[in-house]
């Protein structure tokens, strides 16, 4: 296969920062949600109590981010470092993650002294950094906060009246941090799994240890209502709200939520099989998503279902045994994932695709697809990359091709090259504007709405309008 990539700086410009987005590890979305939200709540917590509430604001908030999204990373290297020197543990560069279609312990037949290992490391690095921010941080931030305030009152003794800046509180709600506590290896090895992988089950896991250690450490009730509030309020807008209003977004402007990297693959590709449609080098509308992503049909599509029926995969002799003259591709199809034991195996979707004959449906298309969305972890042995992710990536091409075929449809026009990278660029553009106003949202729901919230509710309980750590 071969992937025309003449003018495709065209559109591709915008990859560095949508690709931010999309990708797990990168860390500028985190800390521009991050600052945002210390300055915010800095701002609102002056506002109130003045110099000392939003001196905690930003010693709470800032240090929180700043162990959560480097610190658990460093305890692992320094933990990795004794399991190497102590312990001779060689192998640490594996996945530890596993489902129905990837193993990488089991295919790499990885020790189970290298697997408990890092059960061990990755439960202990979070269990460190969440008992630092939940316990630790908060009583550091209090005893620094009372030492400011004792000397502001020394120094205005013979000042007839004081207004002592606030104490500690709001515990910022600072987002993902990570805590865990298990018992059996299989069970710490699924939780190890969680708090590398599922970023959003990890922040729901590891916030609880700190809305806890935070909850305990609150000087009186009405901190511990205010710290409750707005530590749990804060859950959604960090892990979900971005997610929920650009999934909204793309649905109302039916727009495709596609990894930039991907749209690249696919429009590149698109472009070198219109080329190839001589003399016109364009394709016309009707036909795109007929070509692109092939047909089953209702008889092989029933033959499919009747194979897989409760099964989750099939072997690849299976397959073959059902649709013989697919042989070829189905031997090269299983090469999407591992294989193990020799044996290779085919989700129902790879097997419709084997059925299809469509362009983007060729197992080398697909790989390609697959190691882009997945920064190069899907043909990796072991990296573990869930199957619910590679359908996603797979369901994102035929949406994509489907939003470039309605696009022509709308406009009444055949597709040509020009045509695909209008979409493509245009598809990049209003994702990137999604992801940008939907972290707009959750900064400021987290920076200001929560905060202004909080108060009102200590206001009504108090009839004060004050920070309720003060002179605690």
């Amino acid at each position: 296969m071969r992937i025309n990539n003449q003018q495709q700086n065209s559109f591709k410009g915008l990859n560095a920062p949508l690709g931010m987005f999309y990708n797990p590890n990168a860390t500028i979305p985190t800390l521009a949600i991050e600052t945002g939200v210390t300055l915010g709540r800095a701002n609102q917590a002056n506002k109130r109590g003045g110099k000392q509430e939003a001196t905690e604001r930003l010693v709470e908030q800032g240090v929180s981010a700043l162990v959560w999204i480097y610190g658990v990373q460093i305890l692992k290297k320094i933990g990795d470092a004794f399991g190497k020197k102590v312990l001779n543990i060689k192998d640490f560069d594996f996945d530890i993650g596993r489902d129905f279609l990837r193993n990488p312990v089991l295919n790499n037949a990885i020790d189970k002294k290298s697997v408990a290992f890092k059960v061990g490391n990755t439960l202990g690095a979070t269990a460190v950094a969440t008992f630092f921010i939940g316990f630790l941080l908060p009583k550091i931030n209090h005893k620094i906060s009372k030492i400011v305030t004792d000397k502001e009152k020394n120094k205005k003794q013979n000042i007839q009246t004081l207004n002592a800046p606030n104490l500690n509180q709001f515990k910022t709600m600072t987002n993902r941090k990570e805590l865990s506590f298990t018992s059996l290896l299989d069970k710490g090895i699924a939780l190890t799994h969680t708090l590398e992988n599922n970023q959003t089950a990890r922040l729901l896991i590891t916030d609880a240890g700190v809305v806890a250690g935070r909850f305990h450490n609150s000087r009186n009730k009405y901190e511990k209502i205010e710290s409750l509030f707005r530590d749990i309020s804060s859950i959604y807008f960090y892990l979900f709200s971005t997610n929920h209003i650009v999934g909204l977004l793309n649905k109302i402007t039916n727009n495709t939520d596609i990894n930039p990297k991907i749209s690249d693959c696919v429009s590149e590709y698109l472009i070198s099989k219109i080329k190839a449609k001589k003399p016109n080098n364009k394709i016309d509308e009707v036909n795109v998503s007929r070509l692109a992503l092939g047909e089953v049909g209702e008889m092989n599509s029933r033959k499919i279902i009747k194979l897989f029926e409760d099964k989750k995969v099939i072997s690849v002799d299976d397959f073959i045994k059902a649709f013989p003259k697919f042989e070829d591709k189905a031997k090269q199809m299983a090469t999407l994932q591992p294989i193990f034991d020799g044996n290779g195996v085919l989700t129902k979707t790879q097997a419709m695709d084997i059925l299809s004959k469509g362009w983007m449906t060729e197992p080398e298309f697909l790989k390609k697809a697959m190691q882009e969305g997945t920064n190069n972890a899907a043909l990796n042995p072991k990296r573990y990359v869930s199957a619910k992710k590679l359908e996603q990536i797979r369901q994102s091409i035929t949406n994509f091709v489907n939003q470039i075929q309605n696009a022509a449809h709308k406009e009444n026009c055949v597709i040509d090259e020009k045509f695909v990278r209008k979409i493509a660029k245009q598809n990049k553009i209003m994702n990137l504007g999604f992801n940008i106003f939907g972290t707009a949202v959750s900064i400021f729901a987290l920076a200001y709405l929560i905060p202004k919230v909080q108060y009102s509710i200590t206001k009504k309980l108090t009839n004060q309008d004050k920070f309720p750590g003060a002179n605690e």
